[in-house]
């Protein structure tokens, strides 16, 4: 059958229409993939003891470049950690804390999240654990100052110059440090946490599966799941994962807050993991 040729016409209309609308849709894909900039879940990693300036300072750029970058939606702290100096714990954490009120952090911890990498932790919206990551030890541990030896070329002004503190104010200090860090867990797993003050202030390790019973974390998972779970948080689908320090962590050469060949023991009896506390006149 010879179709009429102003139907013809229209059919060739039709097919005209139909191939510029599916040009047009990847045209404007094209334009949406290459010139107009996708959301992304920035991965910052926090490994090692945290005990330096330098470790310090580089985490803080990640974090303050990581606030300012509109592109990123959300993010996830990738732990494995066994904590570190005090008074540097406490400042990421009140910077994340700040982070947080601009975009939703997610914290997936690995093998370790322990002590001040526990602290760290809590400063995120949802926090992601293995069954067996080992997790919490929220305590402080310090070294008291030896008296330096006097000699004759040694000249000194007050009776605590050679110390700096004396042992028993050192003592009282640390047991600020302990509480304040008790209140920042309570604080931040209200409604979650079923253990008493008294029992974290016990500094007791737990793995993965134990920590979610008693609301030291909110869910078993992996990177990949926080990653998810980040995206929801930030409201994004179409979005790109990328790792915010690609550089090499820096090496730290004092000592960490974690023994491992204590933490493998099955039968030690020594306190573990404690939140490292470094004496600023050592």
């Amino acid at each position: 059958m010879v179709l009429p040729k102003q139907l013809k016409k229209t059919h060739v209309r039709i097919l005209i229409l139909i191939l510029l609308i599916i040009i047009s849709i990847a045209i404007g894909n094209f334009i949406f993939d290459v010139l107009i900039e996708k959301p992304h879940i920035g991965i910052i990693k926090i490994e090692g003891s945290i005990s330096s300036e330098a470790k310090k300072d580089s985490i803080l750029e990640l974090i303050e470049t990581t606030k300012e970058n509109k592109s990123i939606k959300a993010v996830v702290l990738e732990i494995n950690s066994p904590g570190g100096e005090a008074a540097i714990i406490e400042e990421i954490y009140l910077s994340l804390l700040e982070l947080r009120r601009k975009k939703p952090i997610v914290a997936s911890i690995d093998q370790l999240g322990a002590s001040g990498a526990y602290y760290i932790a809590i400063a995120s919206n949802y926090i992601y654990a293995k069954p067996s990551s080992d997790i919490g030890s929220i305590g402080v541990i310090s070294v008291l100052p030896e008296e330096e030896p006097l000699d004759e070329n040694t000249i000194t002004t007050g009776t605590l110059k050679g110390v700096g503190t004396p042992h028993k104010e050192l003592a009282r200090q640390i047991q600020m440090i302990q509480e304040s860090f008790l209140r920042a867990v309570i604080f931040q797993r209200e409604g979650k946490l079923k253990l008493s003050k008294e029992e974290l202030a016990d500094a007791k390790v737990y793995v993965g599966f134990d920590a979610l019973n008693l609301g030291l974390i909110d869910a078993l998972g992996t990177k990949e799941e926080a990653i998810k779970k980040a995206a929801k948080l930030g409201r994004v689908s179409n979005y790109e994962v990328i790792e915010l320090n690609e550089e090499p962590m820096i090496k730290i050469t004092i000592s960490l807050s974690v023994d491992q060949s204590i933490l493998n023991s099955s039968t030690n009896t020594v306190p573990i993991n404690y939140y490292l506390y470094l004496n600023p006149e050592k």
